[in-house]
């Protein structure tokens, strides 16, 4: 009798236990976040993911969680995108290439020379064009929301591991690696060179052995990836503002009580925000330190932009050609966001 009450109270306690597991376990959660960049001090990427964690961890109370997987561990840019609407990944931070692949329109984001500086950037960022995003993610990526965007890398200028480029001139037919857009690969086209597209994370092997003879970048993306072994110019055109965007999972995010829900959104503008003024801030120190590398950096003169012009011209020319009434729309919408 005493064995049988025995057992009935360690059934009960057990039962118990479990309980207060269960109830414990549903009152924390794991955000795994994805980026492409090193884990070194000059990495964006990581350093925004950094402020993302220190955010939550300070502001969650222990019940998030944060995990960061860098350097692509996880995918590219479309399969952590993929990863997020499945809800096996919460949080991504990619370029545009993450989100043009499923809709091919806000390719346009990248138009070249249709930013005009750092603090238009900042406000068009925090503008309405997200909401515009988010509208037409749902059509297509129904369960993954952009929480916010960021300077991604500031901007992007072409780099050459052997020919020092001076015009557009200089720029033909040498091999320039692209990524996946057909928006970069025209532009490139349009300027006489030949686009390569190579994944990011073979771009270090594709320039040391002369697969490709140079990339569209920003100069510091050629720093902490240690691109400037076999990078040496650096034509600082200044063509793209390199933008990043953190992607959450929304049904992920709709398990949280409505305090960690705030706390994760504003966790994802605080890092956004921490990697833009980043960015910023190591733009004239990641040329100081290129150049003391033995690198050179020419900056267009008046004149050599004026060459450069026809490019935006032919480039907004294709888009519209390309993508018909939608991207009409999306580039009104783009010009009115940017004004």
């Amino acid at each position: 009798m005493k064995i049988g009450k025995l057992v009935f109270g360690l059934v009960a306690l057990g039962l118990i236990c479990g309980t207060a597991f269960k109830a414990q376990a549903a009152d924390s959660w794991t955000m795994k976040i994805s980026h492409a960049g090193p884990t070194t001090d000059d990495s964006d990427d990581h350093f925004g993911s950094l402020k993302i964690k220190e955010y939550i961890d300070k502001n969650s109370g222990g019940r998030i969680k944060v995990e960061i997987y860098p350097a692509n561990q996880l995918g590219n840019y479309k399969e952590v995108v993929e990863q997020v609407q499945m809800g096996s990944l919460e949080v991504a931070h990619t370029s545009v290439d993450g989100i043009a692949s499923f809709i091919p329109e806000l390719c346009l984001i990248d138009l070249q020379y249709s930013m005009p500086d750092d603090a238009t950037g900042r406000k068009f960022m925090r503008g309405g064009f997200v909401g515009e995003i988010n509208a037409a993610l749902g059509k297509v990526l129904p369960n993954v929301q952009l929480a916010s965007m960021c300077n991604g890398g500031n901007w992007r200028s072409f780099f050459t591991t052997k020919k020092e480029i001076k015009s557009a001139e200089d720029l033909k037919g040498l091999k320039i690696r692209t990524i996946n857009s057909p928006l970069q690969q025209e532009f490139t086209r349009q300027l006489g060179a030949n686009p390569s597209v190579v994944a990011w994370g073979e771009c270090y092997t594709a320039l040391s052995t002369g697969v490709v003879d140079g990339l569209k970048i920003a100069i510091n993306d050629i720093l902490s990836n240690k691109m400037d072994e076999s990078i040496r110019f650096g034509f600082l055109d200044m063509h793209t503002y390199l933008y990043g965007f953190y992607w959450v999972n929304k049904q992920w995010l709709a398990s949280m009580p409505e305090d960690l829900q705030k706390v994760v959104l504003d966790a994802l503008v605080y890092g956004a925000e921490a990697q833009s003024d980043f960015n910023e801030n190591i733009e004239n120190s990641a040329r100081e330190k290129f150049v003391k590398g033995g690198g050179k950096l020419t900056i267009p003169s008046p004149e050599q932009r004026k060459g450069l012009m026809g490019a935006k011209e032919g480039m907004e020319k294709w888009y519209l050609d390309k993508y018909g009434q939608a991207g009409a729309d999306w580039l009104a919408q783009y010009k009115k966001a940017v004004e």
